[in-house]
């Protein structure tokens, strides 16, 4: 078994002042009641997905015009919230997805909460993150956000990995397995995200997971494992924990360990968020294997030393040497770790410095939340010999599958040579949308078949009796 921590060593470099992950930020003061009334009617609303949320503001010489729909990607369909008080069906409305106006090829995902948008916006020219200044200062300021490029994070982040041996375990002797062929449908890994006391202290209400989750599936879902394609994670409960999980200054190997002595055999994966300052750790996770012992898909078993133990478990923290983490370094940070649940290793590809490297920085930016072709071939390996056994069929619609679901305009699977159809490749918000200009028929695409979900025969001839009326 082998428990994998990821560690961050401080460089020196320019920093806004308010964290050393930030070299500069420009702050937002737009009318946060006015943006609050706009999601009360967009709640109110019997169609939620006909009604837009409207967002404009100006920062970096530019002005941005977000237009956002209700979206609960990332959350299984019967999400719940566990507490003190029992387990209650959780409000997803706060979650937003959509585009930026006049700018193809736009997403943006995130949340607002009190008249507070707090999420990503992706564009042509990079990544834009919006938080609320608070999660930085408690000083006063102008501004209730702030706003930052993705160039500006510092590469001030020196990742390594070490392997850490909590204790030599029995290994059960596993008969070699026949290739098997996986079950296409099944594609969703269904997580418990455990936010301890001092995480929820940070965040005060757990809609602060939301991003992550959504970050690491547009990571994993544009994957060909081995012809393993549209690998997601869904969170299906929430643990929140407003009560000390042991005491503040345990260390991050015990505190998984303990963690991991909860039977968590009914999900795919357990993962525990915190808020704990490890010098240096920001992760821990047990690395994907056969059988029991580690990974995605692991039941509650026995160890060599009596104890029994879910080693399908893993966590992240999301602070650092006494400051907090932006959501950038917290999402590679849980990809990272996510990647070891499913088996990969290191990756020590001298080619490129990608997710799975020990040393991940923005030297090479555009194979920081990649997988290497090593990590997928180990990956492949796990998800064939064990996804089947837990992952479960999506319920909610898949851009990728070349089936045109609910919320989308078309599906062309990942062909993103495609002249009408933005493809499973680009960004949630936009995939499985028309291109400017362009209208798909159910049928046919400028000459690229599209397939739907099965329509009764007479409706579908119907259908195509309109379209060649057009021709």
């Amino acid at each position: 078994i082998f428990l994998i921590a990821v560690l961050i060593v401080l460089l020196s470099s320019a920093v806004s002042g308010i964290s050393p992950y930030l070299r500069h930020y420009e702050g937002l003061s737009y009318d946060r009641e006015d943006l609050h009334r706009k999601h009360l009617r967009a709640r109110r609303a019997t169609q939620p997905q006909e009604f837009t949320l409207q967002l404009d503001f100006t920062a970096f010489r530019r002005a941005f015009q977000l237009r956002l729909k209700r979206s609960a990607a990332g959350f299984s369909e019967h999400f719940e919230v566990v507490s003190e008080n029992g387990r209650t069906a959780a409000d997803l409305s706060h979650l937003y997805s959509g585009t930026l106006e006049g700018a193809h090829g736009s997403a943006c995902h995130g949340s607002v909460i009190q008249g507070q948008f707090e999420g990503s916006i992706h564009t042509d020219n990079g990544t834009f993150y919006i938080e609320p200044v608070h999660r930085y200062t408690t000083s006063e300021t102008d501004h209730h956000s702030i706003i930052y490029h993705e160039d500006d994070m510092g590469n001030n982040a020196f990742i390594s990995l070490t392997f850490i041996y909590p204790g030599k375990v029995s290994y059960e002797a596993l008969a070699s397995r026949s290739r098997r062929t996986p079950d296409e449908s099944k594609t969703s890994c269904l997580l418990h995200l455990h936010a301890d006391h001092l995480y929820f202290k940070k965040f005060k209400t757990v809609e602060a997971v939301v991003a992550q989750v959504i970050a690491v599936n547009d990571v994993y879902d544009k994957v060909d494992f081995d012809g393993i394609k549209l690998i997601n994670f869904k969170v299906k409960t929430l643990k929140d924990n407003t009560d000390p999980l042991q005491r503040p200054f345990i260390g991050p190997e015990k505190l998984l360990s303990l963690f991991s002595e909860s039977n968590w055999g009914n999900y795919c994966l357990s993962y525990l968020l915190t808020n704990r300052d490890y010098s240096g750790v920001l992760g821990l996770a047990w690395e994907g294997k056969a059988g029991n012992w580690g990974g995605i898909c692991s039941k509650y078993t026995t160890l060599r030393d009596g104890r029994n133990s879910s080693l399908n478990t893993g966590l992240i923290t999301i602070q650092n040497y006494g400051y907090f983490l932006p959501p950038r370094h917290v999402q590679l940070t849980l990809a990272h770790e996510l990647g070891h649940s499913l088996g990969s290793p290191v990756s020590n590809n001298p080619d490129g410095r990608y997710l799975m490297f020990p040393h991940a920085t923005d030297e090479v930016r555009e194979n920081n939340d990649k997988f290497s072709p090593c990590s997928i071939k180990h990956i492949s390996k796990i998800l064939r010999l064990k996804k089947d056994e837990c992952f479960v069929v999506s319920d909610q619609p898949i851009c990728g599958n070349q089936i045109v679901e609910e919320n989308e305009e078309c599906d062309i699977g990942h062909n993103d040579t495609d002249l009408c159809c933005y493809s499973a490749k680009e960004p949630v918000g936009v995939q499985c949308h028309l291109k400017p200009g362009k209208v798909c028929s159910l049928t046919l695409c400028f000459g690229h078949f599209i397939r739907h979900l099965p329509l009764p025969t007479s409706i579908f001839y119907s259908l195509w009796q309109n379209e060649h009326k057009k021709d």
